[in-house]
């Protein structure tokens, strides 16, 4: 662990530093640049929402604080003007991002927590008009059975790797004209993701890779406590050391990743009210060993200390359980919503903060309900970019539907790049989302 910590550590001081990218003009100029990049699961609330945590960087803006110092940008070329759609190019590792993460899970019986520490690297991107994902509307996967402007899609129960979504107008993968996550159709799941775009919209946009390196525990219940608080729950230990595997958002449109977890021992434990283990007893059978000792649940802000080991001769199932399915979609920069069972609620604007939204809450039958905003505008002397890469991701096993949204924010003050002139991105700032209710 101590490895891995100066591993991050030094990740995180290298994406702080700002290089210029590409051939520039003859002449240079150095101005001040914004930016954050972040992973969020909109169905949950602080301290869960951000999968990843954003990369903040460069002085403080508002009430929002950098989370590695300050930086300054250089950006190539003298022209004197700035305007909406021009071609963006994002050199690798500006916007690394690494920290640790424990979350309960109370709406899901099954479930008992995860714990994980990470870091996520992002690769070299352009983004252009055209590119975004919209530009391939009308199309597969366009509402309307390919003929519409617009992405309204619910995905399958299972991943087929004969048949990839989105299929073809004659063999369609999941739900191409889905309208609603409570009506996804025979064979697909209750959950749905949306995409559009304004008319006369320049789909501006792109792929966007940040490769995750991380080691997680999930823990399950398959055996639920004989009385609430009793010695006796039966727990399982899901472990995962992947490297360098793509987050799901941002990738090309409907592209799949799965993502296997190895199973860990039985153990028995005593869980809290939310329903995540409060403290363990050992291994069900009686036998064998549960790997590291599992010291209960860490605090909210580290240390985070997965186990990533089997345990020996523990009660470990045989049967593997099935992989985390997830659908990508690419930057763009309109409009990204969705929908699904849990957790009963409404994003809206009102008395709500772009680092923790308000919630309304909602019945069963209502559902939860989001949206998320990009942007690609000029004010005055600067170009406000934000570009949002969408995606619907399923748990097999418990059932769980959830979306997930990497978000890119750039501020850039003129000059832009001219021509072929590279953009360097090493400062950050406030990361902000615009919602509404549906």
């Amino acid at each position: 662990m101590q490895q891995n910590s100066k591993w991050i550590r030094k990740a995180m001081a290298f994406g702080a530093v700002a290089f210029l990218f590409g051939a520039g003009s003859a002449e240079a100029a150095t101005r001040g640049m914004t930016g954050s990049l972040g992973v969020q699961n909109p169905s949950t609330t602080a301290p869960y929402l951000w999968e990843g945590s954003p990369a903040i960087l460069g002085k403080k803006q508002g009430a929002y604080p950098p989370t590695a110092g300050f930086a300054t940008v250089q950006v190539a070329g003298a022209t004197a003007g700035t305007f909406v759609g021009r071609q963006v190019t994002l050199a690798a590792n500006k916007m690394n991002f690494a920290g640790g993460r424990f979350r309960d899970f109370p709406a899901f019986p099954n479930v008992g927590q995860t714990i994980k520490t990470f870091m996520s690297v992002q690769e070299a991107a352009t983004f252009m008009a055209g590119a975004g994902a919209l530009a391939g509307c009308p199309g597969p996967g366009c509402f309307n059975n390919g003929a519409g402007t617009a992405i309204s899609w619910c995905p399958p129960l299972a991943h087929n790797p004969a048949a990839p979504a989105p299929g073809t107008a004659g063999a369609q993968v999941g739900n191409w004209n889905c309208t609603s996550y409570g009506n996804p159709g025979a064979g697909n799941r209750r959950g749905i993701i949306r995409i559009s775009n304004d008319v006369g919209a320049q789909h501006f946009g792109g792929t966007l890779s940040v490769l995750r390196n991380f080691n997680s525990n999930v823990w399950r219940v398959p055996v639920a406590p004989s009385t609430p608080m009793a010695n006796n729950a039966q727990v399982s230990r899901t472990w995962m050391s992947p490297m360098n595997f793509g987050w799901t958002p941002g990738r090309n449109n409907f592209e799949f990743a799965g993502l296997p977890g190895n199973n860990g021992p039985r153990i028995l434990a005593r869980l809290n009210a939310n329903g995540a283990i409060e403290a363990t007893f050992g291994c069900a059978n009686g036998v064998g060993t549960v790997g590291v000792p599992y010291a209960g649940i860490p605090p909210i802000i580290g240390p985070f200390n997965p186990i990533v080991g089997p345990g020996n001769n523990c009660g470990t199932d045989p049967v593997a359980k099935p992989p985390g399915q997830g659908w990508g979609f690419k930057m763009t920069t309109g409009t990204i919503s969705g929908s699904d069972d849990f957790p009963f609620s409404d994003e809206t604007t009102a008395l709500g903060t772009p680092f923790l939204p308000n919630r309304v809450i909602q019945t069963a039958m209502q559902g939860f309900f989001f949206t998320r905003m990009g942007d690609d505008s000029v004010v005055g002397t600067v170009r406000n970019l934000v570009l949002l890469g969408g995606s619907v991701t399923v748990d097999p096993s418990s059932g769980n539907v959830f979306n997930r949204v990497t978000s890119l924010r750039m501020r850039l003050q003129v000059p832009e790049p001219a021509g072929a002139a590279g953009l360097l991105v090493g400062a950050g700032a406030l990361l902000a989302f615009a919602r509404r209710r549906r």
